[in-house]
């Protein structure tokens, strides 16, 4: 089964960290000691710990916030229907619909609730639950929230807040520790839960790998699909996790972070890919609208887990190579990243290593 993020290395989740988010290469960060972290939730507080105040100080984003209220001012727009409803003209109020320049927004809420949530947990530490209490004055123009999965999905980043980014997922992260992962009695949901809680972080952590650490050109475009007549309607939407191209070659990788990288009908029999993992790849590649001089290639890039049996295949489908390999997240960080380079050296089979390039270092 997958190595569950109490037994992954708190410094590579930091080195996961480093890379999918470059905010960790800020000044502000560099005090972090990983090593004296024992758990990813305490990791993730320390991030909060240092992050938000930076925030503040930067000053909190306001946005246009539309406010219905029941007022004798008129300003922005009489809302009739409300007015009726409620009986507003009882009191010879009319219920009104303005925009309001304010810090009352998505992401200083689920700032503010992941504060919250913080305080409140046993976990917390006095000290800790004392600084954080601290933060709050500077949100009580904030309206309170009840955190959940689905509040993330609501977000959306363009110039104005890419700078809250970081700090909206780290509260993601550890919403998703101090809530679910004390909630989940059973083993196997826990497994599962820690699947979806790093699958993204796995995903960003080796696209921005390839970024930093290689000459290739690293996109994550959707791939259209090839059709005769033009029909697309209720086509699935084929979207890569990482396409690294060099001159004439692309090479398309699709991570995966699971409990089990290879599929077993019952105990005892041999181990064969997951097929619906291979055909997902397989399509991608088949649909990849190619140069005519363009040699393209896929890879499944599992997180290596305890089983025995681990995919280590190379195959030729229909002219192309396909690899299903593994990234071994339990060593050390140098290991990891030869892996990384040399599973893209494979397909390349040339040096594409940019010199200088370096991770926020640790104490």
């Amino acid at each position: 089964m997958l190595k569950t993020n109490e037994n992954i290395p708190v410094r590579n989740i930091y080195y996961m960290l480093s890379y999918a988010y470059q905010a960790l290469s800020l000044s502000e960060y560099q005090k972090v000691d990983v090593e004296k972290f024992h758990n990813t939730k305490d990791l993730y507080t320390e991030i909060l710990k240092i992050g938000v105040p930076v925030l503040i100080r930067g000053g909190l984003l306001k946005d246009y916030v539309r406010i219905s209220e029941k007022t004798t001012v008129i300003r922005g727009k009489i809302d009739i229907n409300a007015s009726i409803k409620q009986n507003a003209l009882v009191d010879k109020k009319l219920m009104v619909l303005h925009d309001d320049f304010s810090e009352d927004i998505l992401l200083n809420q689920i700032i503010k609730a992941t504060l919250i949530l913080i305080c409140r947990s046993l976990s917390t530490s006095r000290d800790n639950k004392k600084f954080f209490f601290g933060l709050l004055p500077f949100f009580n123009n904030v309206s309170d929230i009840e955190l959940d999965a689905t509040l993330w999905k609501r977000v959306h980043y363009n110039r104005q807040n890419i700078r809250y980014q970081f700090i909206i997922d780290i509260c993601r992260y550890l919403y998703e520790e101090l809530l679910l992962g004390t909630s989940l009695g059973k083993h196997d949901s826990k497994q599962i839960q820690d699947e979806q809680r790093f699958s993204s972080l796995y995903e960003k952590f080796v696209f921005a790998f390839y970024k930093r650490e290689t000459g290739f050109i690293v996109t994550h475009p959707q791939i259209p699909w090839k059709v005769d007549n033009g029909f697309t309607e209720a086509l699935p939407i084929m979207q890569t996790d990482i396409v690294l191209s060099d001159q004439n070659k692309t090479l398309i990788i699709d991570t995966k972070f699971y409990s089990e990288n290879m599929a077993t009908k019952f105990a005892g029999s041999n181990a064969k890919q997951k097929s619906a993992n291979l055909y997902q790849l397989f399509t991608y590649v088949n649909n990849w609208h190619k140069r005519e001089d363009e040699e393209v290639g896929g890879m499944l890039l599992y997180a290596k887990t305890t089983a025995k049996e681990q995919p280590n295949h190379h195959y030729e489908i229909n002219g192309n190579r396909i690899s299903v390999v593994t990234l071994d997240m339990n060593q050390k960080f140098e290991k990891i990243k030869n892996e990384l380079l040399m599973h893209a050296e494979s397909f390349f089979k040339t040096e594409q290593r940019k010199g200088g390039v370096s991770i926020p270092e640790t104490k």
